[in-house]
């Protein structure tokens, strides 16, 4: 016997238990089958939905796997690498934890350094955003993911902010980002993708 027919015959067992039923007893029971059967359509449509969801990210792990030097730009994805790294290295630091993606021997601690020596400069365009953008107003602050690709020379290629909330202070970002100087390195240029906080000042 295969699963359709048992289905079917539990189903006419159910179906011939509420015609044994009286009034109340009868409807009550229809209602509680046809909520069961919703739930199930709506179980499979998630499960179905959730095979896709791993289908693209084994997609993507593989991607990744071919092609070393593939720039990952999902936020969730770069800080789940920095706690792994965290996690490798015995844990600790604070929030912020550096993630370099690329070939290049520039070191992630030096990378962290130098990003955190300059968060000043991307504060004095979130307060100036502040003043003219009520919609950061409501907001506790800002979390970000701050991208740059470092050349050998120590010099910033390209920087890109995300996401981006206002796109005169995403400028403003990225307009003080391509002053910062990292220490000078071999190899090719590296990647540097970092979380920074921004909370409005007191």
């Amino acid at each position: 016997m295969n699963r359709s027919t048992t289905g079917f015959l539990l189903a006419g067992a159910g179906l011939f238990w509420v015609l044994g039923c009286k009034g109340g007893d009868n409807e009550d029971a229809i209602h509680r089958i046809s909520e069961a059967n919703d739930k199930v359509v709506a179980c499979k449509s998630e499960i179905n939905e959730l095979k896709g969801q791993v289908a693209s990210l084994k997609r993507q792990v593989a991607e990744a796997a071919v092609n070393p030097r593939l720039q990952l730009n999902d936020p969730e994805i770069l800080n789940l690498i920095a706690d792994l790294r965290k996690q490798r290295h015995g844990g600790g630091g604070a929030e912020g934890d550096e993630v370099a993606i690329g070939k290049g021997d520039l070191k992630p601690q030096d990378a962290s350094r130098v990003v955190k020596q300059n968060a000043q400069a991307m504060q004095v365009c979130y307060e100036r955003a502040l003043k003219r953008n009520s919609a950061l107003q409501f907001q506790a602050g800002l979390a970000l993911i701050v991208e740059l690709t470092v050349k050998p020379t120590g010099a910033v290629k390209e920087v890109n902010i995300r996401p981006s909330f206002d796109s005169d202070m995403t400028s403003c970002f990225q307009t003080a980002a391509m002053r910062w100087k990292f220490p000078t390195f071999g190899g090719e240029p590296v990647v540097v993708a970092q979380k920074v906080t921004l909370t409005p000042k007191t």
